[in-house]
């Protein structure tokens, strides 16, 4: 279902002419500019193939969502600082960008970014603050927010995860059934959020096999519940959701990162 895009993706500035069109737009200006630097809030840290990661977050001039890409692929350094993990959730960091890279259908946020330019820490957002952030672009109705085909990753307010269970086939997999906040039961989407499955290793690592329970009790007496979702690219012949995040306020995970759970369990999730 096409769109109507009214503001350059990147500066938010608005466009002289409304054009119809699914994937976003950059105004003249933008477009001309070539590289150039952008604070985004990181919203998601997953794990893909080949070793590599997906890295995404939410500029806060525009609050469109972006994904950075190199060309070659984000390995897990593209996260590091020395030994500090700089992307990490609701941490505010600067990227230079090179390009906009949409796709026609869902994946209109993709940016070719500087692979010469390490992500540069500004700060990490309180919590009041990451509350306006969800309050902002959160969605209750993720089955109504996809049918545009606009955008591939949604924050999507929770009523209740009902059930998370662990598997090992090739590789350690998550899956996880939840309710959106419309009343929506989504079902066996995998978890591909780097924290969470390094969590459940971490979890299991230790003997506790009660981890689900204990996870989704946290999680629904939380009066801030929220489901990052994110859609794959196209694969056979549909585009499949993921679950890219759990975000709960205080901090589900008390603020800790993928890379301190890997440390303890001595290897990657």
């Amino acid at each position: 279902m096409p769109v109507t895009q009214t503001h350059c993706t990147a500066c938010g500035r608005q466009l002289p002419t409304a054009i119809i069109s699914n994937a976003g737009l950059l105004c003249n200006t933008c477009m001309g500019q070539g590289l150039f630097r952008k604070k985004i809030i990181i919203t998601g840290i997953t794990r893909m193939n080949q070793g590599n990661i997906c890295v995404s977050g939410i500029d806060p001039d525009t609050w469109r969502f972006v994904r950075p890409l190199f060309p070659t692929g984000l390995n897990r350094d593209f996260t590091m600082e020395s030994k500090t993990q700089v992307i990490n959730h609701f941490n505010l960091v600067e990227i230079e960008f090179k390009r906009y890279r949409p796709e026609n259908i869902y994946h209109t946020e993709d940016w070719i970014i500087n692979e010469n330019f390490a992500p540069r820490f500004v700060r990490h957002l309180t919590n009041e603050e990451i509350i306006r952030v969800l309050n902002k672009v959160s969605i209750s109705d993720l089955n109504m927010a996809m049918q545009p085909q606009d955008k591939s990753l949604f924050i999507v307010k929770a009523q209740s995860i009902t059930r998370i269970w662990d598997e090992q086939y090739e590789k350690f997999k998550v899956r996880m059934d939840f309710i959106d906040h419309a009343g929506n039961a989504h079902n066996s989407v995998p978890v591909t959020d780097l924290l969470t499955l390094a969590f459940v290793r971490y979890q299991k690592s230790i003997g506790n096999n009660n981890y689900p329970t204990e996870l989704m009790n946290i999680f629904n007496n939380n009066p801030y519940r929220y489901i990052r979702i994110g859609l794959t690219r196209k694969f056979q012949d549909k585009y499949w959701k993921q679950v890219t995040a759990l975000i709960t306020i205080p901090d589900l995970f008390d603020g800790r990162s993928f890379s301190f759970y890997e440390t303890k369990i001595g290897g990657q999730a």
